[in-house]
């Protein structure tokens, strides 16, 4: 064992802002932590940095109480004796998007700096339920080297130093916190005792301390030993300088209090002697410590909070921040300050005991009110876009023609079925009345550019119903008519279609289904089945994949961190209920059947001295999915929706593949994951043991050696899947858990998720030729949809045009995010792309206006290096699995 070198003493405390207290009873407490560490500061020189916690949203937190100190606080922020960032809020990883890190991270630098300093340039993470594949890629776009973690690794496999890589090379050097508390460990086992008055004598905090760096120093060959005497909400050590003057007489090395990042520098000589892991970090804790916990069910916990969360970064990276960036380019800006507002809303709710959905209620209610928010300022921006790009088709209230204009917000043309909704006005002329049932319906025709006719479904009408249209500051009552039909689409931009008064009556007789209970396309045969599963044949490789959609419902007595089943459990399987199949929508466009499942499950789950067990009361559990074909599409949309009557329980939806393989594939944020099926066995004495279920952030999916599979595709809210060993190949991907227990709580109500709840999925039958960028492509479609807007015109029309503001064509190269740059440097976008491939690859990004110049940057969209670019097109080279960030310059605005 060599000698130790240097001993970094991180003065620090971690700060939960919401959790088992709300925000407001948090900050109550953090008003004080802060005073006091200004306070020690200010007098005892030798305490020369105090690391606060990796986030900087614990500044304005304070500062809104106490302005009059801010002036203290930052002086000591500019000296380099607090240490603040690289965070805005430690999130959760795998329940965020890869932007939404970015983005956090983004706003942590930014403030750091309004408050005088340079944010930390280390990866502090220390408090995270398992670590994402490409956050070493992540932090290095902040030049950002080293990183500190503990969960997701264990002692037996994992010394005190590592180095943790991306798929695409990139490496964090990385410090693994000790397991028994983590990054608390120190002030468990040296100052907790005299801390709390079981031991008084202050000579035993340093005996404590030295048996704590002789085992620390075990751990690794590295000779470097970190003390680390924050814990959770805890106060500054006033005592730490003279502890660390002792450890220094004691060891005869220095013993330091210096920014994190200091440590990286010295480490980068001793690489040689660390192990390298890749990937993903979430193993599950083999030793029974107090801490290292992996905590896999919290990417299942609270549904609601997980779909708004989904809802709203879709809203800002798919239509608000593109749609402002395109606006600009049509002379029609907006303020920058919308999407600060907006994205602080939303980080706010990404601290991870916050959107893992294990706090109290009221934290749970607060981060709805902030969702909402989110919500609205999305919403008035995209539609404020819509309205400006939509100006010349200002309504002509003598004229019964409309004006269709659609809006794609994804840099690929679409070719699929998709459904619309067009407010009629209530005095439209040309109608016509069934022979039977008296029902009157408008007499129209859709005219694409081409002057043909296109053929769709009438899927609904909603009489007298108020609207919202962009440009319009009041709603205004209309009929509203909603088709589906196939569309051919402009890559991040505008199509337009003519809906025609016609004085005959307009019907589509021709029919997508075969039977009562099946229908196909050209793609795909689709059949329901007497227990209400469905068969999906795919036409083109003859794969046919069977008793698909069942449900299994178990018991539940854990909280938001843990699902936690009974001893005397009851797992009620939906084969077992009565269903009834109906036939709600068929025609050109698209067939669309209902299935209802009735399931009679427990009614709660009975505690008594004898035990747990679920009720023998018994309730019905109403489930109805909606299952459609559409015409252009090759894959099932199915939006279910679950009357969520029963407490202390667990749903989830059953998928036997017939993929016979042991592996499968979940995607994160900017790659996919290759992870075995089942779980260990071997891990049955562990603390943790291994687990079924893990995370996935919108796609999962197994493949056969051909290369033939399924894929399953969430649009919001649905995180949590299990890929079983079994001989069917099952997929279970978990639709809900209802429980009542919160942490230091009698039992609260809102986590049974006593509502109805709906999810919107997409079956994807795969051929060997389906690459992971054309399933991340298909799951940006569902997930962005289309928008649409109608206006009367004259009868002659207008010639329908086509617009595109950006293109992107390649392979393997899927685009992240279009937007205005954070600086707002005139006639510039910042593009941001990946390679979801394990071999480089191009691309090409076509734009509206010449390209004066462009850069490549990183993730703070700081130009590192000159991009190609030719006319009005950028040229894209990426490693595998890479991200990577543009400046473009466009001439002419």
């Amino acid at each position: 064992m060599p000698d130790i070198k240097k001993i970094y003493y991180f003065a620090s405390t971690h700060w939960d802002r919401e959790w088992h207290k709300t925000f407001q009873g948090f900050r109550f407490v953090l008003v004080s932590r802060i005073n006091e560490i200004i306070d020690v500061l200010e007098k005892d020189p030798s305490f020369t940095t105090f690391i606060m916690d990796g986030q900087t949203i614990v500044l304005e937190d304070y500062c809104e109480i106490e302005p009059d100190k801010k002036e203290k606080l930052m002086k000591l922020i500019r000296d380099g004796r607090i240490v603040v960032g690289p965070w805005y809020t430690m999130p959760d990883e795998f329940l965020v998007s890869g932007e939404s890190l970015i983005r956090n991270l983004m706003i942590g630098h930014s403030l750091a700096e309004a408050y005088g300093s340079n944010a930390m340039k280390y990866g502090y993470i220390c408090d995270i339920f398992g670590h994402i594949a490409q956050m070493p890629q992540i932090l290095n776009g902040f030049n950002i080297k080293g990183a500190l973690l503990g969960r997701g690794t264990n002692y037996h496999n994992c010394p005190a130093y590592f180095i943790w890589e991306s798929p695409d090379g990139s490496r964090c050097i990385t410090f693994k916190v000790p397991e028994e508390m983590g990054y608390a460990t120190f002030w468990y086992d040296v100052y907790e005792p005299y801390q709390f008055g079981r031991d008084p004598d202050k000579e035993n905090i340093i005996k404590r301390a030295c048996t704590y760096v002789d085992k620390e120093r075990k751990r690794s060959d590295v000779p470097f030993v970190i003390l680390m005497d924050g814990m959770d909400h805890e106060r500054i050590h006033a005592l730490a300088p003279w502890v660390a003057s002792r450890l220094s007489e004691i060891y005869g090395c220095p013993v330091v209090f210096e920014n994190m990042e200091n440590l990286v520098k010295e480490l980068n000589e001793y690489t040689d002697q660390m192990p390298v892991k890749r990937g993903e970090l979430n193993e599950t804790a083999k030793m029974p410590s107090n801490h290292n916990m992996l905590i896999t069910n919290t990417v299942s916990s609270r549904y609601d909070l997980k779909k708004e969360n989904d809802t709203c970064q879709i809203l800002l990276e798919k239509w608000m921040l593109p749609m402002m960036a395109v606006g600009e380019l049509n002379g029609f800006g907006i303020q920058k300050t919308y999407t600060d507002i907006a994205y602080k809303y939303l980080i706010k709710c990404h601290a991870h005991d916050s959107i893992c959905g294990c706090s109290i209620d009221a934290v749970h209610k607060d981060m709805h009110y902030r969702f909402r928010q989110v919500k609205s300022i999305g919403n008035e921006v995209t539609n404020a876009v819509i309205s400006h790009l939509s100006r010349n088709t200002s309504d002509d209230e003598t004229s019964d023609t409309r004006l269709l204009t659609i809006f794609n917000p994804l840099p690929y043309p679409r070719h699929e079925t998709i459904s619309v909704t067009i407010d009629f006005n209530q005095n439209f002329k040309t109608k016509f009345k069934e022979l039977a049932g008296n029902e009157i319906k408008n007499g129209f025709k859709l005219i694409n550019e081409k002057g043909e006719e296109v053929p769709y479904n009438l899927t609904s009408i909603s009489y007298n119903s108020f609207t919202s249209r962009p440009g319009y500051f009041f709603r205004n009552e209309a009929d509203l008519y909603t088709i589906s039909f196939t569309a051919d689409l402009s890559p991040m931009g505008t199509t337009q279609y003519l809906i025609v008064p016609y004085d005959k009556p307009v019907r589509y007789l021709n029919e997508m289904a075969t039977s009562d209970t099946s229908c196909e396309n050209e793609y795909i045969r689709l059949n329901i089945n007497s227990d209400g599963t469905i068969n999906i044949l795919d036409k083109e490789t003859g794969k046919e994949y069977k008793k698909l959609l069942s449900y299994i419902d178990d018991g539940e007595i854990g909280d938001g961190w843990h699902h936690a089943g009974l001893v005397n459990d009851r797992a009620v399987s939906s084969l077992g209920s009565s269903c009834i199949i109906e036939k709600i929508d068929d025609g050109p466009a698209a067939c669309t059947f209902r299935v209802t499942n009735y399931m009679k499950v427990p009614k709660r789950v009975i505690r008594s001295l004898h035990g747990n067990n679920r009720s023998d009361e018994i309730v019905e559990l109403k489930i109805s999915s909606e299952i459609t074909l559409a015409a252009a599409n090759r894959w099932v949309d199915v939006k279910t929706t679950v009357d969520n009557v029963a407490l202390d329980h667990r749903l989830r939806l059953k998928m036997p593949t017939g993929i016979d393989t042991d592996e499968y594939y979940a995607s994160q944020a900017f790659c996919f994951v290759k992870r075995k099926t089942g779980f260990d066995r071997n891990t049955g004495e562990w603390k943790e043991p291994s687990l079924a279920e893990k995370s996935f952030e919108n796609i999962v999916m197994k493949r056969d050696n051909n290369g033939d599979g399924l894929a399953f595709i969430s649009e919001a809210g649905l995180h949590e899947c299990a890929a079983l060993d079994d001989k069917d190949g099952t997929i279970l991907i978990t639709l809900l858990r209802s429980f009542s227990k919160t942490f230091l709580t009698d039992g609260e109500p809102d986590g049974q998720l006593q509502q109805l709840l709906e999810y919107k999925y997409r079956l994807v039958p795969l051929r060997p030729s389906d690459s992971f960028a054309d399933i991340v492509r298909c799951k940006d479609c569902l997930q962005a949809g289309v928008r649409a807007v109608s206006s009367r015109v004259k009868e002659s029309g207008l010639p329908l045009e086509r617009t595109s503001a950006f293109s992107l064509t390649g392979d393997n190269v899927v685009l992240s995010l279009i937007k205005r740059p954070e600086n707002q440097e005139k006639s510039s976008i910042i593009v941001r792309v990946s390679n979801y491939n394990d071999d480089c690859s191009t691309a090409l990004l076509r734009c509206m206006y010449p390209i004066e110049k462009a850069y490549e940057t990183n993730l703070l969209e700081e130009n590192l290096a000159t991009a190609v670019s030719d006319g009005d097109t950028l040229k894209i080279e990426l490693k595998p699995w890479e991200i990577k960030t543009y400046r473009i310059i466009l001439k002419g605005l």
